[in-house]
């Protein structure tokens, strides 16, 4: 097994979803140099002192860093004026609490933003909705960083390519986290993504998409995702921040790891490494 990515590889915190996050922690091979922790109602959050304290501790047994995902079931851009409110609200103590667990960073996510088109409202409807829904993560984002480093925050890519907040997030300092299957699932290339915005991009998720489901093992011939071709553009950019591999079974976890391991020895090969 290769040891030497320039970049630190992990898994996320529901490898094993019917586990409980200490669980999913202690499980997490030698082979990982940190694990994304994946807080969310009711299973991870609130955080309380007992369970940062165990977290800690295994953190420094095993000699593993930590990154946060905040909780998936906020709505930062909803036009919802409560439910927004309440978002920004959550995302705030999330964070106040998880940093006493000193992680790397933290990813974000802004939607769900929908691209219009797909439901039977007429097309103009759906773009001022579109519209309205971009305004409001701006105003999410700006609000929040009263309570956070937005340096530390990795906003990710869901059912849109984040390409329309590209220039809002550098102007506020925020960060982003590329997700590959999210991108290869809408028939964008993850590669030409990465390179153009490796300024800002701190956080890397991989997952295959398989017959059309997000979220599968990574494999060498992976449906419209060049592995080998990332890894290139990693190298050429110096990338050395976080990639992990998100997916929710262990076998498909396994999988992942030595597909990527093989394709990274084949860069290493071809850019004249060991």
């Amino acid at each position: 097994m290769i040891k030497d990515f320039p970049f630190r590889l992990g898994a996320t915190s529901l490898t094993y979803p019917n586990l409980d996050l200490i669980e999913n922690v202690k499980r997490t091979s030698d082979e990982f140099d940190l694990v994304e922790l994946t807080l969310e109602y009711p299973r991870s959050l609130p955080l309380d002192g007992e369970r940062i304290g165990e977290l800690n501790k295994l953190k420094e047994e095993k000699g593993l860093e930590y990154s946060v995902h905040l909780p998936l079931s906020i709505r930062l851009a909803t036009s919802n004026p409560h439910l927004r409110k309440a978002s920004v609200e959550v995302v705030a103590r999330t964070y106040e609490k998880a940093e006493k667990l000193d992680p790397q960073l933290y990813t974000l996510h802004v939607s769900p933003v929908h691209y219009p088109g797909g439901s039977p409202l007429t097309h103009l409807f759906e773009i001022k909705q579109f519209d309205d829904q971009l305004e409001k993560a701006r105003e999410s984002l700006r609000e929040l960083k009263e309570y956070l480093n937005p340096e530390k925050i990795a906003v990710e890519n869901l059912f849109t390519d984040m390409l329309r907040l590209q220039g809002f997030l550098e102007s506020e300092g925020y960060m982003r986290c590329l997700d590959i299957g999210h991108l290869v699932k809408r028939g964008e290339d993850p590669v030409l993504h990465y390179y153009e915005n490796s300024d800002s991009i701190i956080n890397l998720h991989l997952h295959g998409v398989v017959e059309g489901n997000d979220h599968q093992q990574i494999e060498p011939e992976s449906e419209n995702f060049n592995l080998v071709g990332l890894l290139e553009a990693l190298r050429d950019k110096s990338y050395d921040g976080q990639l992990v591999l998100e997916q929710f079974k262990p076998k498909h976890l396994s999988r992942s790891i030595e597909t990527i391991t093989s394709a990274w020895r084949e860069v290493r090969i071809d850019g004249g490494g060991v």
